[in-house]
């Protein structure tokens, strides 16, 4: 009977080293390289998110007028138009009762990344609202003034009317008075076109 070949000490310490530790380390190596790639990625994407973030918040509840913070706000409103969702979700806040709106979590998201907190933004909204109504009004009260006065002139209505041109343009001064600064309406006058699309007439 043939004798059965002796196989070498350092082959079996091999087998044995591939069998109970080389297959193991590589799993764990494995696994644990997948855990690393999970959490470095995380950790890259808060980075990227935090660096997203805005350096401030415009909190402060104002409807003080001041051209470069309303500037900001029709950028925002211009921003936010190009994407149709959200466009729907902005004129409807827009329009709804300042302070009892509940902003959509959406477009809270995109006024926070724009440095708007949703109340402050809106309050500014009610007052481009007001501005514009205001500067609406003082249109219609100049067209009114100029028709008249042509009227007049070329004698198609009686002297006695500057009675009412005088009235019309009390009302203008007033308004211009308590409603209006030249600031905001040099303001509303570049930008109306804006506000306008925004505003729901009731």
């Amino acid at each position: 009977m043939a004798k059965s070949k002796k196989i070498p000490r350092s082959k079996k310490l091999v087998r044995v080293l591939r069998r109970k530790w080389f297959k193991p380390a590589l799993y764990t190596i494995s696994i644990s390289y997948l855990i690393y790639l999970g959490i470095s990625n995380a950790v890259i994407q808060k980075k990227v998110i935090e660096e997203d973030l805005p350096r401030f918040m415009i909190s402060r509840l104002s409807d003080k007028f001041e051209e470069t913070e309303f500037s900001h706000l029709l950028l925002t409103v211009q921003e936010i138009n190009k994407r149709p969702e959200l466009a729907e979700l902005l004129k409807d806040y827009a329009n709804r009762p300042y302070p009892s709106a509940v902003c959509p979590k959406l477009l809270e998201q995109n006024l926070n990344r724009m440095n708007w907190e949703a109340p402050a933004f809106l309050i500014r909204i009610k007052k481009l609202f007001s501005m514009y109504d205001s500067y609406d009004h003082l249109k219609r009260l100049n067209a009114t003034i100029d028709f008249l006065a042509k009227e007049i002139k070329e004698r198609r209505l009686p002297k006695s009317f500057m009675t009412q041109i005088d009235l019309l343009q009390k009302e203008r001064d007033d308004l211009l008075k308590k409603e209006l600064t030249p600031e905001e309406y040099k303001f509303i006058e570049d930008y109306g076109g804006i506000v306008q699309k925004l505003k729901i007439e009731e």
